[in-house]
């Protein structure tokens, strides 16, 4: 699924947070391929969505919100989300504007909490038509009947649905069911068991060469032949190894914090490549990396998305703003008492000409984090 609007209230530190992953017109040579969906050229979406700000401005909790909503709309319990909820004594909502591109539909839909089940539910879908641009597109579904809800007086029979989709426990089709995504977070790595999530079986060239460019001291990076599941070893030139079996590395203080995270990358990017299109949400796994090698490792995620694949990154890196991506490819999140959502495109900044950068660091969009507590103890 393709993520076109989201709208998200009292979840974590969200209040009628909004979010808009579309963008008006075509830039001319373009760095990114395809930011459209297939089959339908006047239907623009961000195929890269970095994401900037300060410390705690929401970038992560974004993150699992659409984590959420992803396994929502696959009909599995998310009760876990409970916890979520910002005021406790009131109801938190999603409302959520997506394509499924493969039955070639437009859907809204609107959920509510409260702290113990779904209290509303509505669900809109139109088809998407070929003559139609984004704002026609965008109209349609916003002004259609919606096709199922559940409310206090639509029940359907459903007393307590708890934290799962009344719609597709009683057969609507939310989402596709070969519906890909992959989300990777910064509190993923357990500094306890040094595990790492893993999603595909490793493929080796890629481990290899992004570990050699991590540590110009490994020699190579081999499967385990005799080995049962994903087991591999890597070897540097002094002849010490580290064995990685199942996801957890054995003896993991001979690899920097960059080099380990670099593994879970790798895996990441594998998933990309051999995936035919999805979601993908990589939260800044790449915070121990050198600027360059950051930046190496964005232009290969880019250059090997599929169409109809979106990709999300949150860092702090502001390097990242140098790269040749278009204006629309960022959006900046800063909190004060809520998060609040700037994107430079309808800020006037249409053309991303490297002073981006400068306006940035300048905090014409007031991300810095506030140093003035740090500072204070200076003058004393």
């Amino acid at each position: 699924m393709i993520f076109l609007k989201l709208k998200i209230d009292n979840f974590y530190m969200f209040k009628d947070t909004e979010f808009d992953f579309t963008y008006p017109k075509k830039i001319a040579n373009s760095t990114i391929e395809g930011e459209f969906l297939t089959d339908f050229p006047k239907i623009n979406y961000k195929k890269v969505c970095i994401l900037m700000g300060a410390n705690a401005s929401g970038k992560t909790s974004l993150g699992k919100t659409m984590c959420f909503i992803n396994n929502y709309l696959a009909g599995r319990e998310v009760k876990y989300f409970s916890s979520s909820i910002g005021d406790k004594k009131k109801s938190a909502s999603a409302e959520i504007i997506y394509i499924t591109p493969q039955s070639k539909e437009i859907h809204k839909l609107l959920i509510k909490f409260d702290i113990d089940r779904l209290i509303f539910e509505q669900h809109t879908v139109c088809k998407l038509k070929k003559t139609s641009n984004l704002k026609a597109t965008l109209l349609a579904v916003e002004n259609s009947t919606p096709r199922f809800t559940y409310d206090e007086n639509n029940k359907h029979g459903i007393e307590n649905p708890g934290f799962k989709s009344v719609a597709h426990s009683l057969g609507q089709i939310l989402c596709e069911q070969s519906s890909i995504w992959c989300y990777l977070f910064s509190d993923s790595n357990s500094n306890d068991s040094h595990a790492f999530i893993k999603t595909y079986t490793p493929n080796i060239s890629i481990l290899e060469g992004i570990l050699k460019s991590f540590d110009n001291s490994i020699s190579s990076v081999n499967k385990i032949s005799e080995s049962e599941g994903d087991s591999y070893i890597v070897k540097f030139a002094n002849n010490d190894e580290v064995i990685i079996e199942d996801g957890k590395i054995l003896n993991h203080k001979r690899l920097s914090k960059g080099t380990i995270e670099s593994i879970e990358v790798a895996d990441f990017l594998n998933h990309i490549i051999s995936s035919d299109g999805g979601t993908f949400f990589l939260d800044e796994k790449m915070i121990y990396s050198h600027s360059e090698i950051e930046i190496s490792i964005l232009n290969l995620i880019i250059e090997k998305l599929k169409p109809n694949s979106q990709f999300f990154y949150t860092t702090h890196n502001y390097d990242i703003l140098a790269m040749n991506l278009p204006s629309h490819s960022y959006t900046f999140m800063k909190k004060n008492e809520f998060v609040e959502v700037l994107h430079p495109e309808k800020l006037g900044y249409t053309k991303n000409d490297r002073s981006l950068l400068g306006y940035v660091k300048n905090n014409m969009f007031g991300i810095l984090p506030d140093t003035s507590k740090i500072d204070n103890f200076f003058s004393h």
